[in-house]
């Protein structure tokens, strides 16, 4: 029995590393915009990312099969690579989940949904905005927050998306004389330029919702704003949250909703609903505080004055 045991275990350690030196990636490609049927006979690429590293190995290509499915054999095993299966459909790149080895096993399933595409922005809309004004002397500090949702069953391409210099895919109206405009959504980076009044989105946008945030600065020397903007986009409702209790926020449709609580930070809410495209969002902001003046320029002030009677009573008296 001894005998017969270390004979197993000997196999074991000899086969073991065999069976774990490679891994296998396979998968479908299926088409999100045709009830999810599988497509044939398409090209797919194993797109690796190793850290801040591309690696784009063109050996690792293959085509779907009439099932629709395909697989990567033979992997070398490195946990700091993330695998993605990557295919072009109707000019556009499409990935599936990424793949990182993990001990447990060395078989995974990625899969890739690929859509037709529209320029329609028909079934584009905006499922939610969030709207956070506060004011400081001189000036109107605005954040939006935007859950724009894809509704349809086709990638939405937008505008002139043959025309790289002129495509958009969402754009958004901003303010009269803003100023100090930041986006905050990380990867829209990017995918963003402004012209005259207007935020263009440039990213393709599949089925599904995303989020789209950014800030400004508008000025004002007067204690009230106006703010109007025309609405491009279904809004299913547009949450609107004041930090300074001095300010008041009035307007066709909009209807003060109390106290709100974020993080800690108490809000005065206001709220407007079932917002259509034609349609306009104005908003008159009242009670904006008043420009300070420093202690610095009254000290300077006050020496200048002083200055002026000291040299005046000066020059009266060598006179007399």
């Amino acid at each position: 029995m001894r005998i017969l045991f270390k004979i197993i275990m000997t196999l074991v350690v000899i086969n073991t590393p065999l069976w774990a030196q490679t891994m296998k990636i396979s998968g479908a490609v299926y088409n999100g915009s045709a009830d999810s049927s599988l497509v044939q006979n398409i090209e797919v690429n194993l797109f690796m990312n190793k850290g801040h590293s591309i690696i784009d190995d063109s050996t690792y290509i293959q085509k779907t099969d009439s099932k629709g499915r395909f697989e990567f054999a033979n992997l070398a095993i490195d946990s700091t690579i993330l695998y993605y299966p990557r295919v072009n459909f109707n000019s556009i790149i499409y990935y599936g989940q990424p793949v990182r080895f993990n001990s447990k096993t060395s078989y995974f399933e990625s899969n890739v949904v690929v859509f037709d595409t529209t320029s329609s922005a028909e079934r584009i809309v905006i499922q939610l905005e969030h709207l956070f004004i506060d004011a400081e002397p001189g000036k109107l500090l605005i954040r939006e927050i935007f859950i724009v949702n894809n509704t349809g069953d086709k990638t939405f391409i937008g505008k002139n998306f043959i025309q790289p210099a002129n495509h958009f895919v969402l754009q958004f109206p901003l303010p009269a004389g803003f100023e100090d405009l930041e986006i905050l959504t990380p990867e829209a980076q990017d995918w963003v330029r402004v012209q005259g009044q207007t935020l263009y989105h440039t990213e393709l946008m599949s089925p599904g919702s995303r989020q789209f945030s950014y800030r400004l600065v508008v000025p004002s020397k007067r204690n009230e704003v106006q703010l109007l903007r025309p609405i491009l986009y279904p809004i299913g409702a547009s949450n609107i949250f004041v930090s300074n209790p001095e300010l008041t926020i009035e307007g066709p449709g909009i209807t003060p909703m109390g106290e709100f609580n974020i993080r800690g930070a108490s809000y005065q809410r206001y709220s407007v609903s079932h917002l259509m495209p034609g349609m306009e969002l104005s908003l008159s902001i009242k009670n904006l505080p008043g420009r300070s003046f420093s202690l610095q320029w009254l000290v300077l002030i006050g020496v200048i004055i002083l200055l002026v009677v000291g040299f005046g009573y000066t020059l009266m008296k060598s006179k007399s």
